[in-house]
């Protein structure tokens, strides 16, 4: 009969007969990793070996169906991402749907182009979305870009007429508005448009096989490049906005003081034929259509010319920031032109004096600048 010694806490305990040691393996003061000595080993060994040929501590087999089997989840694809790639795709078609709008100015009137032109544009984003998110991958460049694709619940892929109609729902949604966010309050992060046509939006890297099950699904992030078009949608409106507050305020004010020059220049020519037509007449026109000119002539929509009293040509102004201001020229018996204004410096030209020697002028209610 063989002797065998248990090491406890690196002493060495024993002899033991098998007995002995099938009762402390019963009460667990043997485990699989104790080391044992039996009579003809070289050397000690864990009990598990020592004692697998007798029946004692043998590995254990766990049944298959116990074995935890790690399956690949479909991964839906974040709000983000579809906001991220839409913002793409409306950069990919900003070009040619410009194009497109613009193409038929060439050989159609204005009103017609315009029609015509938006026309083309709706028709090229149907051909857009329809052909791409219908195909094999199932995205569009945006879509690819944000590594995403549209499939049906089952996995399948859309196919064109699918596609097109799942494209008109959602360009119904966005007409609403308020129907774009209820991705937002489902687990599916489905849209109306979803809903309806029976699709999914997926990240493309998760779809490892085609039967797909919606009911073992996680929600992917929103990856690096969606934070960056996120966060340009917020940054270049604003941008923008700071832009527009600088420079729109100036270039209105140079297109008015562009008008201005060229109501100035058709009020110096009037003057002239004011001169001319007293020296032709021996007297100064009593109304403008003496010399050719409509009763109230309306300069380049900012100001009105009139025949004042001694052949003054007078100049009242109707635009919004120089509204209710004058400017009136006269032409002297030895040809020399005077100008009075209560125009501000910026409009007129040092030959216009600044005073108020017209009679109409010191009536006016804006101020001498």
């Amino acid at each position: 009969m063989s002797r065998y010694f248990v090491a406890d806490h690196g002493v060495s305990t024993g002899p033991f007969n098998f007995e002995q040691i099938r009762e402390k393996v019963r009460k667990d003061e043997i485990n699989a990793f104790t080391l044992m000595w039996k009579d003809g080993m070289a050397d000690w060994a864990i009990a598990q070996n020592v004692l697998a040929s007798a029946g004692l501590l043998q590995p254990k087999s766990w049944p298959e169906e116990a074995v935890a089997v790690e399956i690949d989840q479909p991964v839906i694809a974040a709000f983000g991402r579809r906001i991220a790639a839409a913002l793409i795709d409306g950069l990919v078609m900003f070009i040619p749907a410009t194009i497109l709008i613009i193409l038929p100015q060439a050989f159609l009137a204005d009103t017609s182009a315009m029609i015509v032109g938006q026309l083309l544009a709706v028709l090229g984003n149907l051909a857009y979305f329809t052909l791409l998110h219908g195909g094999s991958h199932g995205a569009t460049i945006g879509k690819r870009a944000l590594d995403i694709r549209v499939v049906r619940d089952d996995g399948s892929q859309l196919g064109d007429m699918l596609a097109l109609g799942r494209y008109l729902l959602l360009m119904l949604s966005a007409l609403m508005v308020i129907p774009l966010l209820v991705p937002l309050f489902n687990r599916h992060r489905k849209g109306l448009h979803d809903m309806v046509c029976g699709t999914v939006v997926l990240e493309a890297s998760s779809l490892t096989n085609e039967n797909l099950d919606l009911n073992e699904t996680v929600i992917g992030t929103w990856g690096s490049l969606s934070w960056v078009m996120v966060g340009l949608m917020v940054v270049i409106p604003f941008a923008g906005g700071v832009v527009a507050a600088v420079s729109v305020p100036a270039y209105q004010d140079y297109v008015i003081r562009s008008k201005v020059a060229m109501a100035i220049e058709q009020a110096r020519d009037t003057s002239e034929k004011v001169v001319a037509y007293r020296s032709e007449h021996g007297q100064w026109p009593t109304k403008p259509t003496d010399i050719g000119l409509p009763d109230a002539l309306d300069i380049a929509d900012v100001a009105t010319l009139h025949l004042d009293a001694n052949g003054t040509v007078a100049l009242n102004f109707t635009s919004t920031l120089i509204r209710g201001r004058a400017l009136h020229i006269r032409m002297s018996e030895d040809g020399h032109r005077q100008c009075t204004t209560n125009l501000p410096r910026k409009y007129t030209d040092r030959a216009c004096s600044r005073s108020a020697q017209s009679p109409s002028l010191a009536r006016s209610t804006q101020p001498t600048m």
